[in-house]
């Protein structure tokens, strides 16, 4: 499976028709972004965003497993 290109917090934001603090948060209670540092810049799956933009969290969870490493 290929790997998403990933968003930054603006663009996932605005695909989402949020604001970036509130992907940030969404990041760090659904596992959808990431940061390789504290001072990082997030990196947003964006089929994960979709996820929790339509309150799917069921679906999110099952998107995540199957692309969790066996």
């Amino acid at each position: 499976m290929d790997k998403p290109k990933l968003l930054n917090l603006k663009e996932a934001a605005a695909l989402a028709g949020v604001c970036p603090e509130t992907v940030a948060r969404w990041g760090k209670r659904y596992g959808i972004a990431k940061q390789m540092h504290s001072k990082a810049p997030w990196r947003v799956d964006p089929a994960a965003l979709a996820f929790v933009a339509a309150g799917d969290v069921e679906g999110l969870r099952k998107y995540q497993a199957e692309r969790a490493p066996a």
